[in-house]
């Protein structure tokens, strides 16, 4: 059976294909927009015949914006339903693998090295590392996955911290029932802003490149960069990620460029009696391209 491998990264408002050889290499790699499609089977047909039949291809491995259930995964912010029976039928019986699309990224991590991150504060990352990471996107929406080294070999962990209530946040204008994605991505990003700044209105790339001029947009990232913090520090606390918080998406891109690092890092670290022990805790960016993919192609998968 061939060693190359079709992954492909679903998400609320791209997916992106590309064919990806043993070490992680990627070749002839795709993006669609999902609102093109009205199926993920109808955009893997148009990336099928872009890419040339995918021959070579002996397994797939599938990540996908929402929770597996079975072999499968309705998206959480759009219509699609990513199917792996069906999908493997499709493509003449292969193996097809179906995760969570942040445990895509963390099966990345194990294999980044420095030049592939960003670090936000100190501690710089160990390279390579055994203790348990985490990976935490913020982007169209909120997504986290640990990664867990166990019997010589490292396991995926996904969630829906996304969907957490946020609780109450000092001085803020939001509703009790706000969850993280609420604030944490870049529509609610744009939806604190609004509320900051009397109803004006920004998208979340406007907000970040307006916050030295615009003092509400100075304040939605001071209050972004507040609360990122502190939930990044909790959702480390809860996985034990002693390993290493890395954040990805194009909202977490953005931000690390204008954010306060130290505010970030101060609510990341004030954990009462674990505030020593989370000092010792890296932060970094990932930088490298299409981390999704890249760790997609890393995943073992039955065959």
């Amino acid at each position: 059976m061939s060693s190359r491998r079709l992954v492909a990264d679903a998400g609320g408002t791209n997916v992106r294909f590309a064919i990806a050889d043993a070490q992680g290499n990627l070749d002839r790699v795709k993006i669609f927009q999902t609102i093109d499609f009205p199926t993920f089977l109808d955009a893997f047909s148009a990336y099928r015949s872009d890419a040339g039949g995918l021959r070579e291809v002996g397994t797939a491995a599938i990540a996908a914006a929402g929770p597996v259930d079975g072999d499968a995964v309705k998206l959480t912010n759009n219509e699609w339903i990513v199917d792996g029976t069906k999908l493997s039928a499709l493509m003449g019986g292969v193996p097809v693998a179906l995760v969570n699309d942040l445990e895509a990224v963390a099966a990345a991590l194990p294999h980044l090295t420095a030049d592939d991150l960003t670090t936000l504060g100190a501690p710089a990352p160990v390279r390579p590392e055994r203790r348990t990471m985490l990976a935490v996107n913020v982007g169209t929406g909120f997504g986290a996955s640990s990664v867990i080294w166990r019997d010589g070999r490292w396991y995926t962990c996904p969630s829906e911290a996304g969907h957490m209530t946020l609780g109450s946040v000092e001085g803020t204008p939001l509703p009790a029932d706000a969850s993280v994605e609420d604030v944490l991505s870049g529509s609610g990003l744009a939806r604190l802003y609004e509320r900051l700044a009397s109803g004006r209105s920004q998208q979340a790339s406007d907000v970040f490149a307006e916050a030295a001029r615009d003092a509400a947009a100075a304040e939605a990232v001071a209050l972004f960069t507040h609360i990122l913090g502190r939930i990044a520090g909790d959702l480390a606390l809860a996985t034990c990620a002693w390993g290493g918080v890395y954040l990805c998406g194009s909202v977490a891109t953005a931000w690390s460029e204008v954010a306060d690092i130290e505010r970030f890092r101060a609510e990341f670290t004030r954990k009462g009696p674990m505030h020593a022990r989370m000092l010792k805790v890296p932060t970094a960016v990932i930088r490298r391209d299409i981390a999704a993919l890249y760790g997609l192609a890393m995943m073992p998968i039955s065959r």
